[in-house]
């Protein structure tokens, strides 16, 4: 029996409201990345200071560093869900 969150974490247990969640989840990453993407793009046109880009080139970092950890999660959860549908 799951007695906390952290059980869940470890067990990569979802229920279908945090899966649905996470699914909605995933476009906003993607769009916040884009956005992002072009924020860098829109500095080094525009001349900017190196100091700014790399800000910037962080926070892209920092995006796809997100959407890594949610696909771990949600492919955790895919292969949590297809072993219990097996056994």
């Amino acid at each position: 029996m799951l007695r906390n969150w952290r059980d869940l974490e470890r067990t990569e247990e979802l229920s279908p409201r945090q899966e649905r969640w996470l699914r909605r989840v995933w476009w906003l990453y993607w769009s916040m990345l884009a956005l992002s993407v072009g924020l860098v793009v829109l500095r080094v046109i525009e001349g900017d200071p190196p100091l700014q880009i790399l800000f910037s080139a962080l926070v892209v970092a920092v995006w796809i560093f997100n959407l890594y950890a949610l696909r771990k999660r949600l492919r955790g959860h895919e292969a949590a869900s297809a072993a219990r549908q097996e056994g």
